[in-house]
């Protein structure tokens, strides 16, 4: 099987687009010789995390002065042992930890990569009394979890901008204030005008000249020269604005404004150009398939995308809303196997499937596939781009309270053309492990997707986010 494909960037994101190396301060008991190779520790965790200076603890009074004064920005406490040293001062001084409420990590045994089983007491001890104390119980572990704490940080940081009137349940000013309060992240809610204004001032050589650089990776085949140019206008029109308001992602509300008065800017290549420029897009707006998405991409460094979920059992729902049910091939696949099938569609494609995740490397631009209800009429420019047959998937899914990440396993069966439904050109099938159970806790049809199971990262991360899983 092809290994899963890496993230593809054009250069250097601007530095709120990127996760911040995790910040850990090691602490020394007592004078002596250390019990940990600081020097391979750095080595290790590079890319991750950086060390900050050491601080050996001469006294409680020194040790209870120096975790206080600790920045903010700190995310993990390492504390370090020197050889037969029987007591240490955080077992005898745990005021200053429960205080500051900084997570400890307890690093494996370095000559071993195994968990240190010495640690067992001092962890629940310390647990006892409040402090996120952890074990890593080997290297990729604990550089996990530094990870997944310095993309909480980033978060709590973050910007995002939805452009469109706040129409669909996905309604950021009625709903949003509830992932501020619990993961930090801002989410700004901005017209229309705030990037189709920018339009008559974009000219046509900075849209050729960006253009040029950046085709390589598609294909137009079906969308007209103008519909293309204006695609691009919109792209960088609405990067203008990111800039301005400092953003990490942005979507818009295509469905609930822009096209329904006629109007077919709509942002499906705008969104795949400028996640390789470092940010994160989803369609219609919908903030939690962008903070989905920020999860995986600043996790995992992996491409993702977002799409409509449609269980194939549904069959009367999806005839009305496709005018077809676009059930699977009944020999392929039998009925008593479509309790576990779904498909992935949107705007009459797969979804904006950026060109690292298809099977060439390259995504086709076409005119807009519209809907069953909104026809399509040769305007616009969409992306149809195929799944790879036979990967696993990870579905993802942050619920409307925040508080709850929603985890399924699948495998794409096939990426399917549907000849005669132009509202619906193509689809991905895939198989879930448990759709029935997903279906029951989920949130909405919009799911976010990555290539692999990384159920168990993307669990650690929820953890440390404060928010409950559920795996299906």
């Amino acid at each position: 099987m092809t290994p899963d494909p890496e993230r593809y960037l054009v250069g250097q994101p601007e530095a709120h687009l990127r996760r911040p190396l995790a910040r850990v301060q090691p602490v020394q008991a007592a004078p002596g010789r250390a019990g940990v190779d600081l020097t391979r520790l750095e080595q290790l965790l590079g890319g991750v995390a950086r060390l900050e200076p050491l601080i050996v603890v001469e006294s409680p009074e020194s040790w209870i002065k120096a975790i206080s004064a600790l920045s903010a920005n700190i995310d993990a406490i390492l504390p370090i042992s020197i050889p037969a040293y029987p007591t240490e001062v955080w077992n005898s001084h745990p005021q200053p930890l429960i205080e500051r409420k900084i997570p400890v990590l307890f690093w494996p045994l370095l000559e071993y990569d195994e968990p240190d089983f010495w640690r067992w007491s001092a962890r629940d001890f310390l647990r006892a009394l409040g402090v996120h104390a952890v074990i890593a119980q080997s290297f990729e572990h604990g550089r996990r979890m530094l990870r997944a704490w310095a993309v909480g940080r980033m978060l709590a940081r973050s910007r995002m901008v939805v452009f469109g009137e706040q129409n669909f349940p996905w309604n950021a000013s009625a709903a949003g204030h509830l992932v501020r309060e619990r993961l930090g992240t801002e989410i700004m809610v901005r017209p229309l005008s705030q990037f189709r204004d920018r339009y008559s001032r974009i000219a046509e050589h900075d849209i050729e000249a960006y253009w040029r650089e950046r085709k390589a990776r598609y294909r137009a085949s079906d969308v007209s020269a103008s519909e293309l140019q204006g695609a691009l206008r919109t792209a960088l029109a609405i990067r203008e604005v990111l800039a301005e308001e400092g953003a990490a992602a942005f979507g818009v509300n295509c469905f609930g404004d822009l096209v329904l008065d006629g109007s077919r800017d709509v942002p499906c290549l705008a969104q795949a150009l400028l996640r390789e420029e470092g940010y994160v897009a989803a369609c219609d707006g919908d903030y939690l398939a962008m903070m989905s998405m920020m999860f995986i991409t600043h996790m995992l460094d992996s491409p993702c995308m977002m799409s409509n979920m449609y269980p194939v059992q549904y069959v009367g729902a999806l005839k009305d809303h496709f005018g077809d049910p676009l059930s699977p091939d009944a020999q392929r696949y039998p009925k008593k196997e479509w309790h576990r099938l779904a498909r992935l569609a949107h705007c009459g494609y797969i979804g904006v499937v950026s060109p690292e995740m298809t099977p060439g490397g390259i995504t086709r631009l076409s005119d807009w596939g519209g809907t069953y209800e909104i026809k399509r009429d040769g305007r616009g420019c969409g992306l149809d781009g195929d799944f790879v047959p036979g990967k696993d998937i990870t579905v993802v899914e942050l619920t409307f309270d925040a508080a709850t990440l929603l985890l399924a396993r699948a495998r794409v069966l096939e990426s399917t053309r549907h000849p005669g439904l132009p509202h619906c050109e193509s689809s991905a099938l895939l198989e879930f492990r448990d759709l029935e159970g997903f279906i029951e806790s989920i949130s909405r049809e919009h799911t976010a997707v990555v290539y692999g199971d990384h159920v168990e990262q993307l669990s650690l991360l929820a953890e440390q986010l404060g928010l409950e899983t559920r795996i299906f």
